[in-house]
């Protein structure tokens, strides 16, 4: 049995082996490769497998298939001309009412606020390399100096007595002075 004709194709009886699982481990092999890159023998080999299961569908599906797209196109359509309809009516109303002119003479109103700005660029210097000596030179960060805490924040517990000393006592009294105080009206 031939497995390959002159072409280099599989035969029609390698084809029937092939499926057949009628050859040896090398005439697989060598089936398989060819039917990896050749397209012309897939499709025949393909057909050959399918052949009975590729029949003609019992009702004809390209009326379902019609309908869907034509139903798709044309809500597409129909929602487009819809959002375009909105935005008209939109713009229509905004100009006959005013507010169109409001929104344009607000943006004037902002840009009389902003500064003006102008381009000054030299002509001079375009297409000039920059020369090193025109830069100021930056001066790198000093690495490995001390980092200086601030003085530490209270505690929740200093902030309580503290605000509780305030309450009781007065602002700028603290607990000891009040004792004297007390102790100096008794005298």
């Amino acid at each position: 049995m031939e497995l390959f004709d002159q072409n280099g194709c599989l035969t029609e009886e390698g084809l029937h082996a092939v499926i057949g699982g009628q050859l040896d481990e090398l005439g697989r092999l060598e089936a398989a490769e060819h039917l990896s890159y050749c397209d012309k023998c897939m499709d025949r080999y393909t057909a050959l497998l399918t052949a009975d299961v590729l029949e003609e569908p019992p009702r004809s599906a390209r009326g379902a298939v019609m309908g869907t797209i034509w139903v798709r196109l044309m809500q597409n359509t129909w929602g487009r001309a819809a959002v375009a309809a909105v935005a008209a009516v939109l713009a229509l109303t905004m100009w006959r009412t005013g507010t169109l002119e409001q929104i344009l003479s607000t943006g004037e109103t902002v840009r009389s606020w902003l500064p003006e700005t102008t381009q000054t660029t030299e002509p001079e210097q375009l297409g000039r390399p920059v020369q090193d000596d025109e830069r100021t030179p930056t001066q790198p960060e000093q690495l490995g100096k001390p980092v200086q805490d601030k003085e530490p924040a209270p505690t929740l517990s200093q902030k309580l007595t503290g605000t509780l000393d305030s309450l009781l006592f007065g602002k700028n009294e603290s607990a000891a002075e009040p004792d004297a105080a007390v102790s100096n009206q008794k005298k």
